[in-house]
């Protein structure tokens, strides 16, 4: 069953796929725990631990799970771009979500030629811990900066898994530290969220940054450079990537390259329009808009100081809030004044948060 699992895959053009028998991760209990005591976990992830350590508190009928790797990035270059925004390279054309989903689904069709089962596709939205899963099939080991990397694609893979009912012979999984002494992801990492031993915390990631509707400190944002959405430097600076980004193809990723004005004034209509089908857009344009204010103000573009100072008028007190970070970036005198004489019409939230920025030094 295991050789037909696989050559279903080769067939629809999967070449990194791999097969668990472990469906209890509470191994993995000590370590999570320790990453919730020491505020290191984030609000995507489930809250209830033990939830997240056995997949059959998902599929109960979960006998083996099939995964699968999904490469991208080939051939990328960072764009050597001023006064725009950036997403990361996952968000280079349609959602991976949708495509990886898509063939778990024609795998498992393909699978049922030769056998009858019942299975779940799952695609980084449910509570259970892909890279684990992904790990134990064998498809790869964990970098320092804990993604998972393959022997042929590097950390550069978008994984997803079938959870199946099929009783089969699993893969054995990679115990192997690919890293050794090199620490280039640690170094380079923007607001130092990887740790020299491995592993990460999330609340500094400059991707998770971009992502959250929590409150970002101030020390982290400057960092947060012009990211729009996510982050590739710890994957760029890894030499296991190498071959991937050097791959030569005709490969134009001028899609990650964001217009911040534009952003900036876009609706809700035309957000969808033009960055819903990417892995980003759901995420929805507010967060985005945030980002872009970010990205201004460490940008230093000070011809869009009018274009900010319109926003302190923005119902969202999000907006209100990095708009007025991005004024003091950008123009502080000016910036000040402004500030201080809308002090009076705010509520305590945004008032408190104009005076802590106006003690500042930015």
């Amino acid at each position: 069953m295991k050789q037909i699992i696989k050559e279903a895959a080769y067939k629809l053009g999967i070449e990194t796929v791999g097969i668990s028998n472990i469906t209890d991760y509470s191994y993995l209990d000590k370590l999570l725990i320790n990453r919730k005591n020491n505020n290191q976990d984030c609000e995507f992830e489930e809250q209830d631990i033990n939830k997240r350590l056995n997949a059959k508190n998902l599929f109960p009928e979960t006998k083996s799970i099939i995964a699968i790797g999904y490469p991208y990035g080939e051939g990328y270059r960072l764009p050597l771009v001023s006064k725009k925004g950036l997403l990361s390279v996952s968000c280079h054309g349609e959602d991976y979500h949708k495509k990886v989903y898509s063939l778990l689904v024609k795998l498992a069709e393909e699978i049922m030629h030769h056998i009858e089962f019942r299975f779940l596709p799952c695609v980084d939205t449910t509570f259970l811990i892909d890279k684990e899963i992904c790990r134990s099939a064998g498809i790869g080991s964990y970098g320092k900066n804990s993604l998972l990397i393959n022997k042929n694609n590097g950390s550069f893979i978008n994984l997803g898994y079938l959870l199946t009912d099929i009783e089969t012979e699993g893969d054995t999984a990679i115990e192997k530290d690919i890293c050794g002494t090199c620490n280039l992801c640690v170094k380079s990492c923007p607001n130092n969220a990887i740790f020299e031993t491995g592993g990460i915390n999330c609340k500094r990631c400059v991707s998770y940054l971009t992502q959250t509707k929590n409150y970002i400190p101030l020390e982290y944002r400057e960092n947060m450079g012009k990211q729009i959405y996510g982050c590739d430097i710890c994957q760029i600076v890894c030499p296991l990537n190498k071959d991937v980004l050097n791959k030569e193809i005709n490969a134009d990723y001028s899609d990650l390259i964001v217009d911040i004005k534009e952003l900036l004034n876009i609706s809700n209509k035309g957000f969808i329009n033009k960055y819903g089908h990417t892995a980003g857009g759901w995420r929805g344009r507010n967060v985005w808009k945030r980002n872009s204010l970010i990205s201004i103000g460490n940008l230093k573009i000070k011809s869009m100081f009018q274009n900010i100072k319109d926003e302190l008028q923005n119902p969202s007190e999000m907006i209100k809030l990095y708009a007025a970070w991005s004024l003091l970036k950008l123009n502080r005198p000016s910036a000040e004044e402004l500030l201080y004489n809308n002090l009076k019409y705010e509520e305590n939230n945004v008032k408190n948060e104009y005076l802590k920025l106006l003690e500042v030094e930015l």
